[in-house]
């Protein structure tokens, strides 16, 4: 089915500079400000490779093994990883628990920060984008750092790589820093590698896209969020700790429901160019109105009966004559993550963010 055609609204008076902000090119290079060189609402550009959780494991006390690679839990290493044998888990920055099975990331330094300052990305979550097949997205929380990684790029657990490239066995593969064949040669129709005995190189396995995000407002496979609590050194003569106070749930975001279709444009209300290969939204107009309040926001749309999440900023406002009230107007990259573009029309729920 052919996408609704319809015109932009009526152009508005110039963008806001925090919106051009989140559309702007990836940045290449650190802020040199001092700043944190992760900004929110902005696009970044980089290389993936893996994480290796096997290089986190503390020796068995027998091992005669020399591996500058393997670190003692009881000290710290510098990607701020520590293997714990005794649950065989792991944690992160901030005492964060996670296993091997858990969408994690390590982050390059220039834009981890500090964990000791307030410019750390330490527990923050991000979407990653594949830049070779725009399709394949996910989420994943940082737990420490690349130390070998550039300005842009990460390591990734095997869920997330998974996630972003199907079509390569990274489960089945073995990963070694010192060898020399690549991903490439894997995928290379005319190679003959055999990479039931060949090791693989762990660097520069994918080209991504990526930038801070919201935590997905469900998720099975993912780290805890809340820090190892420290006991506290109280005075002899207490013998009651008090008890913390409960934190009230946070009510669920308000749910609207509509008919969401796709599109073609590259302009809109908003004030800004993009492309169709963005996860971007035309909001009805009836709840994004005719002036620009709503540009820049983020909105988590699913589809009932389905696991697929994915967080769209909008960008523009579908006319009334096409969007009812609830409806949604997606770009062709994010209605794809539900079905084919030849699908013409979903039922699709979704809620601010």
């Amino acid at each position: 089915m052919a996408p609704i055609p319809r015109l932009a609204a009526k152009p508005l008076s110039i963008i806001t500079g925090a919106l051009f902000t989140a559309f702007s090119a990836p940045s290449s290079t650190p802020p040199t400000n001092g700043g944190n060189a992760t900004l929110p609402d902005t696009l970044y550009s980089g290389s993936a490779s893996f994480l290796n959780l096997t290089l986190f494991h503390t020796p068995p006390p027998s091992s005669s093994s020399s591996s500058s690679s393997s670190s003692s839990s009881s000290s710290p290493i510098s990607s701020l990883v520590y293997y714990n044998s005794k649950n065989s888990s792991y944690t992160g920055c901030n005492n964060m628990p996670f296993t091997p099975a858990d969408n994690v990331v390590l982050l390059n330094p220039l834009q981890f920060g500090n964990v000791s300052a307030s410019n750390s990305t330490c527990g923050d979550w991000i979407q990653i984008q594949n830049r070779q097949n725009t399709d394949l997205s996910t989420y994943a929380q940082i737990v420490g750092i690349c130390n070998d990684c550039e300005y842009g790029s990460m390591d990734l657990s095997l869920g997330v790589l998974n996630d972003l490239s199907v079509d390569v066995p990274f489960d089945d593969l073995t990963f070694s820093n010192s060898s020399d064949v690549t991903i490439s040669d894997l995928i290379d129709p005319e190679s003959s590698i055999d990479f039931s005995t060949t090791t693989v190189s762990s660097d520069h396995l994918l080209d991504i896209s990526w930038s801070l995000s919201d935590a997905p407002k469900s998720h099975n496979k993912n780290p805890a969020t809340t820090p190892t609590t420290t006991p506290t050194t109280t005075s002899p003569t207490s013998t009651t700790a008090p008890t913390p106070t409960a934190t009230p749930p946070t009510p669920p975001a308000t749910q609207f429901s509509g008919r969401a279709t796709w599109y073609s444009d590259t302009h809109g209300q908003c004030e800004h160019n993009y492309s169709q290969s963005d996860l971007i939204v035309a909001v009805n107009q009836d709840q994004m109105g005719t002036g620009k309040d709503m540009c820049g926001k983020k909105i988590l749309v699913t589809k009932k009966g389905s696991d697929v999440q994915v967080i769209a900023t909008v960008v523009d406002m579908c006319p009334e004559q096409y969007c009812k009230f609830g409806g949604l107007d997606l770009s062709q990259a994010a209605f794809k993550k539900f079905a084919d573009l030849g699908v013409g029309i979903l039922e699709l729920q979704w809620s601010w963010l």
